[in-house]
C-alpha cells in the first residue's frame, strides 16, 4: 500500500522535480473529490494543503496551462491522506479521470478503436506531461491485452496506482469487453528501467 505519510523533505523534492504536468489533472482530481465526498471534502483536501504550505487552488487552475509535475502527487497524496483511501481508490479515481476531461473527450472522438488509440497514445501523455516517454510496444484483441511502458517517469509510486486505472479506461473507451483489469508489471521504483502496465479484459 502507498504510505499517505508526506512531510516537508518529501514535499519540497515533489515541487522542485523537473516537468511540467497540464492543469486538466487538478480539475480532474477536484471534481472526483467533489463526487465522492462533496464540496465540503475538497475544502478539507485544500485545508491540509494550505496546512502544509502547498496549497492548490484547484477552482483558479486552468486546463490548458503547465503546473508542476510534483504537484499533481502531491494532490494525490493529499486527497489519499484526508479521506484514508486505499491503494483500490486511487486507482478507481484514475479510472474515472477521463470522463472529467474534456482534453480525453474530445481525442476520443477521433480514437474509437484500439489500433487507432494505441498508435496515439505517445502523442496523447505530450499533451499532458512534458516528462516521461510513452510507449505502446503491444496488443493482441485475439488474446485480449495491451501494454502500456512508460520511461523516465520517477515522480511518486501513488501515480503508478493512478495511471493503471487510467490506462484501464482507455481500454473500457474503445473496446467491447469486461472485467478489464491490469498489473504493472515493471517499475522504477522496484529498479526496473520503465513502468510497464499490462491491462487485459474478458
Amino acid at each position: 500500500m502507498t504510505n499517505t505519510q508526506i512531510n516537508q523533505e518529501e514535499i519540497e523534492k515533489l515541487v522542485n522535480l523537473e516537468g511540467k504536468v497540464r492543469g486538466v489533472v487538478f480539475q480532474t482530481d477536484a471534481e472526483y473529490v467533489k463526487e465522492k465526498e462533496g464540496k465540503k471534502g475538497l475544502l478539507l483536501v485544500k485545508k491540509e494543503l494550505k496546512r502544509i504550505g502547498c496549497p492548490i487552488e484547484y477552482e483558479k487552475i486552468k486546463a490548458t496551462d503547465w503546473y508542476s509535475v510534483g504537484l499533481r502527487a502531491i494532490s494525490l497524496l493529499i486527497i489519499k491522506k484526508v479521506f484514508n483511501w486505499s491503494d483500490k481508490e486511487i486507482e478507481s479515481m484514475g479510472n474515472a479521470a477521463p470522463k472529467y476531461s474534456f482534453i480525453v473527450r474530445l481525442l476520443m472522438k477521433y480514437f474509437l478503436t484500439l489500433p487507432m488509440s494505441y498508435k496515439q497514445g505517445p502523442n496523447y501523455w505530450k499533451k499532458h506531461y512534458t516528462v516521461g516517454k510513452l510507449e505502446t510496444p503491444d496488443y493482441d484483441l485475439q488474446r485480449k491485452y495491451y501494454v502500456v511502458r512508460l520511461k523516465d517517469f520517477k515522480i511518486h509510486p501513488i501515480l503508478c496506482h493512478y495511471l493503471g486505472g487510467y490506462f484501464v479506461r482507455i481500454g473500457q473507451l474503445v473496446l467491447r469487453g469486461s472485467n478489464f483489469r491490469f498489473k504493472e508489471t515493471k517499475c522504477q521504483f522496484s529498479g526496473d528501467p520503465y513502468h510497464e502496465f499490462v491491462v487485459r479484459w474478458k
